[in-house]
């Protein structure tokens, strides 16, 4: 008679589904709930600092619950702290295109809420565990988004999620993998928010869309701000159904 190695404890009759459902949480971790109370992240990426701040506060005015600054922005670390102290540290922020694990105990000294990789970094996620801050990871096929929680992710990134289906993608992604928390990201406009909620994405992650570059360029606020506000409907709306 055959014999078989035993299956995965989460893949198992007796376990099956735990990995994507487990929530992994951990003592001093805000919950994925506290930190996207919207739905909605922006995410900055330019190379000017001041120009970054201040859309971020724009964005934040206009209604946007959550701010992801990456470490390709020019004084991230003084960004967070800033953004943190004008706001008392009432609206969760985050780092993101984090790399390496020491990125992580910055990203916790600065008083962030969470950290996000752009890819599966085992390394990230356990530094994340050690310094107890939610653990975002970047992943964009279901071999990836498995190996994403399977590291420690609360919550997966779908990047870019734009490019290869945008919410038809998450959908078809939630049948074997309908537990994951998602987070969608890359090349999502905000017209595509509601779409994204009502498929049970837990953060819809706005870039250029929130932040387009002529914008930033002309320190352009007031566009900002509008948009920001029309992502901020349209989350609510769809929350609401």
């Amino acid at each position: 008679m055959p014999t078989h190695a035993p299956l995965p404890r989460s893949l198992s009759p007796e376990g099956r589904g735990c990995l994507f459902f487990y929530p992994h949480n951990q003592p001093g971790v805000k919950s994925i709930e506290l930190v996207f109370p919207s739905g909605l992240c922006g995410v900055i990426r330019t190379d000017n600092a001041d120009a970054a701040f201040q859309a971020c506060l724009a964005a934040i005015e206009g209604g946007i619950g959550t701010i992801e600054v990456t470490t390709t922005v020019p004084s991230w670390y003084e960004i967070v702290r800033g953004l943190i102290g004008t706001t008392l540290g009432k609206i969760p922020i985050g780092v993101g295109t984090v790399w390496d694990p020491g990125a992580v105990g910055e990203a916790k000294e600065a008083g962030a809420d969470f950290v996000v990789t752009p890819v599966v970094l085992p390394e990230v996620a356990e530094a994340c565990r050690k310094h107890d801050i939610l653990c975002v990871l970047g992943a964009l096929t279901p071999t990836e988004i498995y190996h994403a929680r399977l590291a420690g992710a609360n919550l997966v990134k779908v990047f870019p999620v734009g490019p290869v289906g945008g919410p038809e993608y998450i959908k078809a992604l939630q049948g074997p993998m309908g537990g994951v928390p998602l987070w969608a990201s890359g090349g999502v406009e905000i017209d595509q928010i509601p779409a994204y909620l009502r498929l049970g994405v837990k953060a819809v992650g706005l870039t250029g869309a929130l932040f387009p570059a002529e914008a930033l360029a002309h320190r352009d606020m007031a566009a900002i701000h509008e948009r920001a506000s029309r992502a901020a409907q349209a989350a609510a709306a769809a929350r609401a159904d």
